[in-house]
């Protein structure tokens, strides 16, 4: 099945790509036909015809005849009715008077007798009633009572109270407690080394530069400006006393 499923995609596939060529359908060129169109008779009408029916097993007896000159129809039919008379209807037509028919019976029209319908009496219907149904007369119920329940009292036995012996607490008086002080710290303190001297700071000598000489004419020659020379000054350290603290007692 599964062999088929593939086999029926790949063809649609194919189909869609356009690679199955489809068939060829050649135009078919017919001729023309011509139509012939008959010209119509312009003679005025003329026929005649009749038929008759005769049938003794279903009593169908009809007959008709007509004939035709131009616009003049003469004609007349026949039959037998269900009364057993024969009707017949003469009739014209023509274009000055219209259509016109003479209807005449023939025969004693029968009448059939009147069926006697009998009819039979029906059967007197006889009800029948039930006989009565008796009921016998219940017995007498006697309700049945139970004897009544005397209930015996006795005394209750008298309850004893067992009272449980008191019980005797002593109370001994607590051993004294002995606070133990721990002996006070003693903190020595000891004079911080006396602060070292620092030593005056280095005074610094500045040299006044050059005089510029300037010349109208010729460019302004700048000497090279001497170098300076700059001592790094030493660190200020500030000077403090201190007395040591009193001890502690």
């Amino acid at each position: 099945m599964a062999s088929k499923f593939v086999v029926f995609a790949a063809f649609v596939a194919v189909t869609r790509a356009g690679y199955v060529a489809s068939p060829a359908v050649s135009a078919v060129a017919y001729a023309p036909v011509a139509k012939v169109l008959a010209p119509e008779p312009t003679a005025p009408a003329h026929y005649d015809f009749e038929y008759s029916v005769s049938d003794p097993h279903t009593g169908d007896v009809k007959s008709q005849q007509e004939s035709r000159r131009g616009d003049v129809v003469k004609g007349s039919y026949s039959l037998v009715d269900a009364d057993g008379t024969k009707r017949t209807v003469e009739y014209t037509s023509d274009a000055h008077s219209g259509f016109n028919a003479v209807v005449s019976k023939e025969g004693q029209a029968k009448v059939a007798a009147p069926v006697a319908v009998s009819y039979a009496a029906p059967a007197p219907v006889v009800a029948k009633v039930a006989a009565p149904v008796i009921y016998a007369t219940p017995a007498p119920v006697v309700a049945k009572v139970a004897a009544p329940v005397i209930y015996t009292y006795s005394a209750p036995a008298p309850v004893v109270a067992k009272v449980a012996t008191p019980v005797t607490y002593s109370y001994s008086a607590p051993a004294p407690v002995a606070a133990k002080v721990a002996a006070p710290v003693t903190y020595t303190y000891s004079a911080p080394a006396p602060a070292s001297k620092v030593a005056a700071p280095v005074a610094v000598s500045y040299a006044a530069p050059a005089p510029v000489a300037y010349s109208v004419a010729a460019p302004v020659a700048y000497p090279a400006p001497a170098s300076v020379v700059y001592a790094t000054p030493a660190p200020a350290v500030a000077k403090y006393t201190y007395s040591a603290p009193a001890y502690y007692h």
